[in-house]
């Protein structure tokens, strides 16, 4: 009975994969015996759990260290690249061109179950690869709608500008009420965001997909994160951070000062290192008239940790700074970029969530105390 039972979760195991997996055939002559990558060629921090397909791996095409999935193909005359997926997730085949120091790469296409066969000549930049299956059809369908909320640019290999993020938001509420099962809309809600923040419409718009669909682990996954960027706005009360077991930000912590800037930031993150002086002479002008300033560094390597404290030192940063070991902070904030400027009145509401602007961090902290 155990070796029926055995038998049968194999058997069921390899059906499942077999409904769900892809197959690429890929010829790139000009590419041969140089290096490809294969993953989502831009992911919001925090959103790599996200992007989850698995390629087989073999001697010519290897995972490399990230929270999302990415892969390395040393290209060869013929390529077949298989592997399993959940659900439709957009990618492109990047460049690294190490002798001109510079990246290129195709435009997104969706990697889905099914075979499908591409072909790469030598300027890849911003090519667009023409790939007849169901979720690329519907996405080049799409991409053509919301051509008019976007400036074209001049420039051939420069993005398109959009003009307003309120009216796409409406036109895609429109176009979910009649596609209410779309994976493509789903993946343009996360794109935006990527591109251009929290915005409230995107929540209102995930409210329009099916019952079926939002059951699905990408709709629970993109709504989980906007949720905790919604609960943490401006207006809302922070929630309690435990950054390991001696060190927590809780509601009293905040009711001992007027207000209390935060500034979360990473050893990796190069405008957080330029910026930390203009954040020194901040605190230096508000430091006596009961503002608060604190670091949270999203660090936990023991290297990592002890050069974030050298920067702090280095900059007469002379204020608590906290590692987010446990990430509860990037979690509950959905703190998906640095830096990130969080200004908390003594009751621990949020009074400003802020991406790297000092200055308006400034003038938000000045009129708040007049």
């Amino acid at each position: 009975m155990k070796k029926l039972h055995y038998v049968l979760l194999i058997f069921i195991s390899n059906f499942i994969y077999s409904q769900n997996n892809f197959e690429i055939e890929l010829t790139s002559d000009s590419y041969i015996n140089d290096s490809l990558i294969l993953g989502a060629p831009m992911t919001r921090k925090g959103f790599g759990d996200l992007y989850t397909f698995d390629v087989q791996p073999n001697k010519n095409i290897s995972k490399f260290g990230s929270d999302h999935s990415l892969y390395f193909i040393k290209v060869q005359k013929e390529n077949r690249i298989n592997g399993f997926i959940e659900y439709p997730q957009p990618v492109a085949f990047v460049y690294l061109d190490k002798k001109n120091k510079s990246v290129s790469g195709t435009k997104i296409f969706f990697l889905e179950k099914g075979k499908s066969k591409i072909d790469l000549p030598k300027d890849i930049n911003f090519l667009d690869l023409n790939i007849d299956t169901p979720t690329n059809k519907e996405y080049k369908v799409l991409q053509k709608a919301l051509e008019k909320f976007y400036v074209k640019s001049n420039h051939p290999y420069q993005q398109d500008s959009l003009i307003s993020l309120d009216k796409k938001q409406e036109f895609l509420a429109e176009y979910i009420k009649q596609n209410p099962n779309s994976y493509v809309a789903l993946w343009e809600i996360v794109n935006d965001y990527t591109m251009y923040n929290y915005h409230s419409g995107y929540l209102k718009n995930m409210n329009l997909f099916s019952a079926k669909f939002k059951q699905n682990k990408l709709y629970k996954g993109v709504e989980s994160h906007l949720k905790a960027e919604q609960s943490t706005s401006i207006g809302q009360k922070i929630p309690d951070i435990y950054f390991d077991k001696q060190n927590k930000l809780t509601s009293e912590y905040f009711k001992k000062h007027k207000l209390t800037f935060i500034d979360y930031w990473s050893t990796t993150c190069a405008p957080c290192i330029k910026g930390m002086p203009e954040i020194v002479n901040l605190y230096n002008d508000y430091k006596d008239k009961n503002v608060n300033f604190i670091t949270i560094t999203d660090e936990r390597a023991p290297n990592r940790m002890e050069l974030a404290t050298s920067i702090l030192k280095k900059n007469n940063a002379d204020w608590i700074n906290f590692f987010d070991v446990n990430k509860d902070f990037q979690k509950k904030l959905n703190a998906t970029g640095y830096p990130l400027h969080l200004i908390i009145d003594e009751n621990g509401k949020i009074i400003a969530r802020i991406r790297n602007n000092i200055e308006e961090a400034r003038n938000i902290i000045k009129e708040y105390l007049q």
